[in-house]
């Protein structure tokens, strides 16, 4: 059993894949929480189809990966602020055009560089089997990042997450710190691309926190259990994809569902065990 457990971390890309979904699992449990309790997931789609833009862009000037898809998640935040504020459009509006319209873009930048194929498929699906040393340098540096950000400004970010409203009459710059939020996921979104791809990228932010959710809503342990749920999730996840031979996003992602469809499922038995009062 030890043997079977051990056996992938033999090869390094199998490593390096451990190790990175690792650290995206616990960023991912962290901001992943906050989504969930401000319903931002359709803003977490948009950023991430808005972010393969950004990866095509990157690609046509030579750029790092994670440098365009980076740029154009975060200008896709700052539209979606100022279109809710400047115009008449309702958030989920803007934000199915930013989707589609950053998609449109990347699907046009790969054909006319000729990459229409086989990178189109490596973007949209991911391939964390694929995570090279830099990738992990990226990851580590997120991760360190994004967490101080997010213990400096814990309660800030709780208050505006339970009551906007009362965050904003006390004075706390609410704006800014939805702009802070929002350019943290689209941080996180960039560096799981390589591990999940753009299509299932959100999964890995939301089911883990909503499977949490159904749990608490103590924040402290929604977010302990979503990084937990996280980190279970993925681990499960790339060791059938080695011993079955499976994507590793789609199956890291089935897994996490599936833990969601269980606590679920458990919950509602449980629920009807209780005698009624």
């Amino acid at each position: 059993m030890i043997e079977l457990l051990l056996e992938p971390f033999s090869l390094g890309f199998m490593s390096r894949a451990f190790i990175g979904v690792s650290l995206i699992a616990i960023l991912a449990g962290i901001l992943g929480t906050f989504m969930v309790l401000r319903g931002l997931a359709l803003m977490g789609e948009a950023i991430a189809h808005a972010s393969f833009g950004g990866l095509a862009l990157a690609m046509y000037l030579g750029w790092p990966l994670q440098a365009g898809a980076l740029l154009l998640g975060l200008a896709t935040a700052a539209v979606v602020a100022l279109l809710s504020r400047s115009t008449r459009l309702k958030a989920d509006s803007s934000l199915a055009i930013l989707l589609t319209g950053g998609f449109s873009l990347g699907i046009l930048g790969l054909y006319l560089q000729g990459a229409y194929g086989s990178d189109l498929n490596s973007l949209l699906l991911g391939s964390v089997l694929a995570i090279q040393r830099s990738d992990l340098y990226w990851i580590v540096g997120a991760v360190i990042l994004a967490g101080v950000i997010v213990l400096v400004g814990f309660q800030h970010l709780v208050y505006i997450s339970f009551d906007p409203g009362g965050a904003e009459a006390s004075g706390l710059p609410v704006t800014w710190l939805q702009m802070l939020l929002l350019s943290l996921i689209a941080l996180c979104i960039v560096i799981a691309l390589q591990a999940i791809g753009v299509i299932l990228v959100v999964a890995l932010l939301i089911t883990p926190a909503a499977t949490a959710a159904l749990i608490t809503r103590q924040i402290g342990r929604m977010i302990g259990l979503a990084v937990l749920f996280g980190l279970i999730g993925s681990w499960i996840g790339l060791y059938l994809s080695y011993y079955i031979s499976l994507p590793s996003g789609a199956t890291i992602v089935a897994v996490l569902c599936g833990q969601f469809a269980l606590v679920f499922a458990l919950q509602r038995f449980v629920a009807r065990l209780r005698p009624v009062s």
